[in-house]
């Protein structure tokens, strides 16, 4: 019905501008591709739309109706109407091969639908000199800063770019191996989950166990390697640090996902299933290389874009922030770091919103910041880190440390253990 409610609209008004405005073509006129392919070759040819008199003389059987409908509900229920028919085809057609045992296929079809249906939205554009809708987000900002941005932990980043967006972000942490990426994104995981968010963490390859134990150190500052190892000493340090967290020690909650939880890597699709079935409010990705693309790609690279590509669709239809890890490419540190040394594939970095590379030597860490939409790039911070115990200290540029001097003293105040004695990873 709504596709012959618009051939009347457009006939009655004579306004061919509905359709060329709007990004619509014969796909949306299913029931009458010929009369509406007519009407375009008629306004193609003479430049009018044709008169109610010539269309039923060409088209006798079609019914002339009155419209009272305004344009936009017309154009809403016509995006609606051809959603629907392709939603219903598309689940006809996973179907199919779902009968036929083809379930890798059935996947890649129905994500690429999803893809189709969330972009097929009409083109409503905004004119920003007369809506100023922006400044009230200003003011709610200003009044509810947490409402809008999520602490990333370290208040030295935090002053730079604000926070993770909550509504905006795709993140990417980068390091080399055994650079310690994983407790950098639980650092940033906690603080999260002390700001009171429901927090996900997808972990391709430690327990839930090794990561609680992580985050343990990381809140509570007992010794990580002590924990695992089950040294008795710690005992009563951690049975009562242990009581503090189940009685409130946070105000959120840190949700782990592995690959046996999930039996198997994770996709995208499992992703999503676990934001919606957690209700979380930002998921953390450890890491980017041991997911799988739900499309099955060999490639590796192809492989990496489509799973990054995902992400980007993910976070935009959840509205979270999404926060991942991503390998470095083995080059020369003389060369500094940039988008193009991001491993696997270049589209992680066009991606994210914004990109952190970090590295850490002697115990001492530096967070580059490379890419931010929202702040300066090229920022670096210095801090004194001993993972064994969770501790992170911010170093000032002009501290003498940080030019390799005093380096003996930050070993005896942070109590460093090296990287020979610890997992780094």
């Amino acid at each position: 019905m709504i596709q012959e409610q618009v051939i009347n609209y457009i006939l009655d008004t004579k306004d061919f501008s509905f359709i060329l405005n709007n990004n619509l073509d014969e796909t949306f006129f299913s029931d009458y591709t010929e009369e509406y392919d007519w009407i375009k070759s008629h306004f193609d040819t003479y430049g009018v739309i044709p008169d109610r008199e010539s269309f039923i003389a060409t088209y006798p059987q079609f019914d002339i109706i009155q419209v009272n409908e305004t344009p936009s509900y017309l154009l809403t229920a016509l995006y609606e109407d051809k959603n629907r028919r392709e939603l219903a085809s598309t689940f006809n057609g996973v179907r199919s091969l779902l009968n036929a045992g083809k379930s890798a296929e059935a996947l890649a079809l129905y994500i690429s639908a999803v893809e189709n249906f969330s972009s097929s939205t009409p083109i409503r554009s905004v004119d920003i000199t007369e809506n100023t809708s922006r400044y009230d987000e200003y003011v709610d900002k200003c009044s509810d800063f947490f409402g809008h941005y999520v602490t990333t932990g370290f208040k030295e980043l935090d002053d730079i770019f604000g926070g993770w967006d909550r509504n905006e972000e795709l993140a990417t942490i980068v390091a080399r191996s055994n650079m310690g990426k994983t407790w950098i994104l639980l650092k940033c995981a906690l603080a999260a989950a002390e700001q009171g968010l429901n927090v996900g963490v997808y972990s391709g390859e430690m327990s839930d166990t090794k990561v609680g134990y992580r985050v343990d150190t990381l809140l509570g500052h007992i010794s990580n390697t002590a924990i695992v190892q089950g040294n008795i000493s710690i005992q009563a340090e951690y049975k009562s640090y242990i009581d503090k967290l189940s009685n409130g020690l946070i105000k959120g909650h840190i949700r782990i996902l592995t690959p046996a939880m999930a039996g198997g890597p994770a996709t995208v699709s499992t992703l999503r299933a676990f934001i919606e079935k957690d209700k979380l409010d930002m998921l953390c990705i450890d890491q980017h290389s041991l997911l799988e693309d739900d499309r099955k790609a060999r490639n590796p690279v192809e492989r990496a874009s489509n799973i990054s590509r995902d992400l980007k669709n993910l976070q935009v239809m959840k509205k979270i922030p999404i926060i991942t890890v991503s390998q470095q490419n083995r080059t020369d540190a003389s060369e500094g770091v940039g988008l193009e040394q991001i491993a696997q594939s270049d589209r992680i970095g066009q991606d994210s919103t914004i990109v952190l590379f970090f590295e850490q030597h002697d115990g001492i860490m530096v967070l580059s910041l490379v890419k931010s939409r929202d702040s300066e790039n090229g920022k670096k911070l210095h801090y004194a880190i001993n993972f064994d115990k969770g501790t992170f200290q911010y170093m000032p540029a002009e501290n003498d440390a940080v030019n390799g001097t005093g380096m003996e003293e930050l070993h005896e105040e942070y109590d460093y253990t090296s990287g020979d004695e610890i997992d780094w990873t």
